[in-house]
């Protein structure tokens, strides 16, 4: 009885934990709703205090490394497998490299090494975006090589080492109209409070049929005793 008092509670502690962080979430999902329409930031040379700007409007001027752009491979669009384009952008006036994600585009899987035609400016151009974490790192079988132009992740600081050049912690996300053949259809920020949603009713769950079954098993011992004692007064 004592072990299912004490499951009862840790479960309804734990629905509890992940509803608060259901709450916190939902305000920061209101934050950063905040952030994408205050006024652009202007980035420079210098790295801006990411994490309470993060998904807030941006705009950088440099010059592309068209070179220096990657492929990364297995990202859709409509359910239609292909490339997230992403090129260094070298900030005016500075030594510093920032990584532009500048949109999607399909991939030829009737010649899957070949890749696609993107417009690339060769000038002194603007970026309009908003600061976004660098992508998140997908499950692969072997790390690509540092210097891979197609390839499933890429780590920003890794990069930077190979290239000898000082990049930014961060990416700029293009938003803007599509002009050089790449769709810029982001998807929107996911804090993951709905998984904790989940999680939360999970454990409620668990706690209600916890709570049941001692409930019934506890009302069935009474029952059975009660059942004895008059078995007992019937045969005294």
């Amino acid at each position: 009885m004592i072990f299912a008092l004490a499951l009862i509670l840790v479960t309804a502690l734990l629905g509890g934990w992940q509803l608060d962080r259901a709450e916190y979430k939902k305000a920061l999902t209101a934050r950063i709703a905040e952030r994408m329409q205050a006024p652009p930031l202007i980035q420079a040379g210098d790295a801006l205090d990411f994490k309470p700007n993060e998904w807030r409007h941006v705009i950088a001027y440099g010059e592309y490394s068209a070179d220096w752009t990657v492929y990364l491979q297995n990202r859709q669009h409509n359910d239609q497998p292909g490339f997230w384009v992403l090129t260094p952008l070298h900030i005016v006036g500075s030594q510093t490299y920032i990584m532009v994600m500048r949109g999607w585009v399909p991939r030829n899987f009737d010649a899957i090494d070949l890749l696609p035609k993107v417009k690339t400016p060769r000038k002194i151009t603007q970026v309009d975006g908003r600061l976004a974490p660098a992508p998140s790192q997908w499950f692969s079988f072997a790390p690509d090589p540092p210097g891979a132009v197609i390839r499933q992740n890429i780590e920003l600081t890794q990069f930077a080492k190979y290239h000898n050049i000082k990049m930014l912690p961060y990416v700029i996300q293009e938003m803007g109209v599509e002009k050089d053949g790449l769709v810029r259809s982001w998807p929107q920020p996911d804090v993951g409070m709905y998984t904790n949603y989940g999680y939360a009713f999970q454990w409620y769950s668990m706690t209600a049929l916890g709570l049941g079954l001692t409930i019934y098993f506890l009302g069935k011992r009474v029952r059975d005793r009660s059942r004895t004692l008059r078995h007992k007064e019937l045969h005294s």
